[in-house]
């Protein structure tokens, strides 16, 4: 009697349990049901606050899902914390783990804790050294780097966002980071804070070495008024790897410099071109500054135009009055001499017209020498 009894209350005991379990359950799914993301973040929040530390099935996706759907109205800090209790729980994937530490800074830094978001990214970045798939470390580690550069910024503390954005561009050279680089110089630039900045852009160049750095580098040295250094910087990085930003930075800047430098024209000549291959957008331009110089080096071809315009003016003079002596006669109206004369007008046209078929013709041998030099260009940047 005594052991149906206690067999009876157990029985008892265990079913209680599996209705409180399927309740749980049925009440998770229902929450994850919801079409409106607020609405689902509500359910769960009042999920976690009746079944938390029970050991429901789905307690670790409740506090999972809390974190990671996206609302408005929703508690950044109490989204962060139950994100970090997610991704603690050994029952999440690696999937999902991955998605909760990469957005946990983001909410912490959302509800004003900048010291908590930045020690959330660096969980990210220590669970991106210790991945077995290199690729996928590295990209995260990179992303850590960026959110607590982000931070920094946010917090006006642009050392430290340089030395992060650095960090993560040194990993993964992603556009997205070099374009932080680039908001950050701009942040910088805005304020005139030319040293801060030359300071950070160093640092990012003795790092990197590359087009992106260099440019940034060179850009705030130039601002500065260092435009020798700024152009040699420029040459050095070049010359290690052609680019576009370069090469147009290293043009427009000997372009300013020849005007008072005429030893410096080759160089500039060459530049222009260079800049024009390596800038479709801006090659007209480029090219056409570079075509003024080329000719403006031959003192006869560059007077040849000037020589042009003067036979033009004969040419309409004669013409001018070789229409006054037709004008309103015909061929039987006209005397031996208007006859006499018009020939002459018309001998003298025809000589004006023939020195400028010479002058054109000599500025196509100038000009050809020009294309030949942008083919010779050409084929050294394998254009």
């Amino acid at each position: 009697m005594k052991r149906t009894l206690f067999t009876t209350l157990t029985l008892v005991l265990l079913l209680s349990g599996l209705v409180a379990a399927q309740s749980a359950d049925e009440e998770y799914l229902k929450a994850m049901q919801l079409s409106d993301n607020c609405a689902k973040v509500q359910a769960l929040e009042a999920y976690i606050a009746k079944y938390a530390g029970q050991g429901t099935t789905n307690e670790h996706w409740a506090y999972a899902y809390y974190c990671l759907t996206p609302c408005a109205t929703k508690n950044a800090q109490k989204a962060a914390e139950y994100g970090e209790k997610a991704a603690a729980m050994p029952s999440i994937d690696t999937q999902t783990k991955i998605g909760l530490l990469a957005t946990v800074p983001g909410l912490y830094n959302s509800a004003g804790q900048v010291d908590k978001a930045k020690a959330a990214a660096r969980k990210l970045i220590d669970f991106g050294k210790a991945s077995s798939d290199a690729k996928l470390g590295t990209r995260l580690q990179a992303s850590g780097y960026l959110l607590i550069g982000q931070f920094s910024e946010g917090a006006k503390d642009y050392g430290a966002a340089a030395e992060n954005y650095i960090l993560a561009y040194n990993l993964f050279k992603d556009p997205s980071i070099s374009k932080q680089l680039n908001s950050l110089a701009a942040t910088l630039y805005k304020g005139q804070k030319y040293a801060e900045a030359e300071k950070v852009f160093r640092q990012f160049y003795a790092a990197d070495k590359g087009p992106e750095s260099a440019a940034l580098l060179g850009q705030t040295l130039y601002k500065q008024g260092k435009v020798d250094e700024a152009l040699a910087l420029y040459k050095e990085a070049n010359a290690k790897k052609k680019d576009a930003k370069l090469a147009y930075n290293i043009a427009i800047i000997l372009n300013g410099q020849v005007k008072d430098d005429h030893s410096k024209t080759t160089e500039t000549i060459n530049a222009l071109i260079e800049a024009a291959l390596l800038n479709p957008k801006d090659s007209k331009m480029l090219l056409g500054q570079a075509q003024n110089f080329f000719v403006g080096q031959d003192k006869e071809l560059a007077s040849s135009y000037a020589k042009i315009e003067e036979h033009k003016r004969a040419i309409e003079e004669f013409t001018k009055t070789y229409n006054s002596k037709i004008e309103g006669k015909t061929e039987d109206d006209l005397s031996a001499t208007d006859k006499k004369v018009l020939k002459t007008l018309e001998a003298n046209i025809e000589v004006e017209n023939q020195a400028i078929a010479a002058i054109v013709a000599s500025q196509k041998g100038v000009l050809d020498k020009f294309n030949a030099l942008i083919a010779q260009v050409r084929a050294r940047l394998g254009k």
